[in-house]
């Protein structure tokens, strides 16, 4: 019985780990249904382990010494008097409800090398990004009617997601396969294949035309060549500017927008700045009145509405910042927990990165984990990445794959030590 539950969760941990990398840049639902066959997977292993018979399986890390445990359970709690507070209360569940994509860190990180499938997955996430990439540049071109596939033309590329979720993801993957491609021991044709991935990254996340993101790629490989100091990577992040900078320049005198250098990093905004200059405003408006728990997880568009008055905003959904926006709904409550959360992210991966051989995968997996972070975060000053499913998604599925080296079973005892850093 304990063989063959354990042979079943293999077996569907394998399916749904290739099927959420291939969804990842396409399709919220298909996602849902990777991690609904994730979830059952992850029973079958936890009933094979209760009844296996001693000494038949190797010790492999238990999620309870893992301190991502605390500080996601932390965060998660921390938000529960926001939820009750607030009026709007449907909204306010809804958002809460989210955190439930924690748990696909847990079930990546645990289970991805005991499935054999960390570098299976990242090889398919490339081949899934770059058939996206290709979508959203025909998109750029025109669009595409041949028979039953229909591509509508774009301005603003997006493939099939929104766009600024389609560039939170790219942004993320052109730190993450920057750093993955300069591992040690891997073939010519295969650390081609990564480049040739980032290169289709790169290149329709500049057609997205959404500059948090930009910024947010430029922080995360600005990182990156801090934590290697490759010249492949230098060379990587130098091309990334020159033509970010490049691009602006001539699609602004070509189209007459206001995304030259200047109007990027100038002192006068446009109205998406202005915009995002009054929600923050309103956001430490707001954590004033109520610095302890904040105006609530469901109330914060009928607050800045209230609070915007006469002056002039686009959308008062969110804050476009989520330092600023947690502040505002959850206040000190829900902020403190969030700032922990993210300290134990790179406490995590740093350990990693010290306890691996340099010039490995699971070391340069660990650097790019660490870049990505950068990337998420500075990104998170402009946009609402992190709320946004896809993209905090996309995340946790690479965290949890640069994380896995300190699940390794440990056959020899050298795995379980890795693994034990609560």
């Amino acid at each position: 019985m304990y063989h063959a539950l354990d042979i079943a969760s293999r077996r569907i941990f394998q399916g749904a780990f290739v099927l959420l990398a291939l969804s990842i840049p396409f399709s919220i639902a298909l996602m849902n249904i990777a991690l609904g066959f994730a979830a059952l997977a992850w029973a079958l292993s936890s009933i094979a382990s209760r009844i296996a018979p001693v000494g038949s399986r190797p010790v492999q890390p238990s999620i309870r010494r893992d301190p991502m445990l605390l500080a996601s359970i932390l965060l998660v709690v921390s938000a529960i008097p926001s939820v009750l507070l607030s009026e709007n209360s449907s909204r306010a569940i809804n958002d809460w409800s989210s955190y439930w994509q924690l748990l696909i860190y847990f079930a990546v990180a645990s289970h991805m090398l005991a499935t054999g499938m960390r570098e299976t997955a990242l090889r398919v996430l490339a081949i899934s990004s770059i058939l996206s990439c290709i979508v959203a540049f025909a998109q750029r071109a025109g669009g595409i009617e041949l028979g039953f596939i229909h591509i509508a033309a774009r301005h603003r590329v997006a493939s099939t997601l929104y766009t600024m979720t389609f560039a939170g993801i790219l942004a993320q993957l052109v730190v993450f396969y920057s750093a993955a491609g300069i591992a040690h021991g891997i073939a010519r044709r295969e650390r081609m294949f990564l480049f040739v991935a980032v290169l289709f990254q790169f290149t329709a996340l500049l057609l997205t035309l959404t500059r948090g993101a930009w910024i947010a790629a430029a922080a995360g490989l600005a990182a990156l060549c801090l934590l290697v100091r490759n010249r492949t990577v230098l060379l990587v992040g130098t091309t990334f500017f020159v033509l970010l900078v490049v691009f602006a320049s001539l699609y602004s005198r070509d189209h007459d927008r206001t995304l030259s250098p200047a109007a990027l990093f100038g002192s006068a905004p446009d109205r998406n700045v202005q915009t995002r200059l009054v929600l923050w405003d309103i956001a430490w408006d707001l954590f004033r009145e109520n610095p302890l728990f904040g105006v609530g997880m469901g109330d914060y568009e009928a607050e800045a509405t209230r609070l915007a008055r006469d002056r002039e905003i686009q959308t008062a959904t969110d804050t476009h910042n989520i330092p600023l926006h947690i502040l505002a709904t959850r206040g000190l409550v829900g902020f403190i927990p969030f700032v922990y959360f993210w300290v134990t992210v790179v406490r995590v991966l740093t350990r990693v990165v010290r306890r691996t051989v340099r010039g490995t995968r699971a070391h340069y997996y660990a650097l790019g984990g660490l870049a990505m972070v950068v990337a998420l975060l500075t990104g998170a000053l402009t946009e609402n990445n992190i709320d946004d499913e896809e993209v905090f998604i996309a995340f946790m599925f690479l965290f949890g794959l640069a994380r896995s080296e300190a699940y390794r079973p440990a056959i020899t005892g050298g795995g379980e030590q890795a693994a034990g850093d609560g």
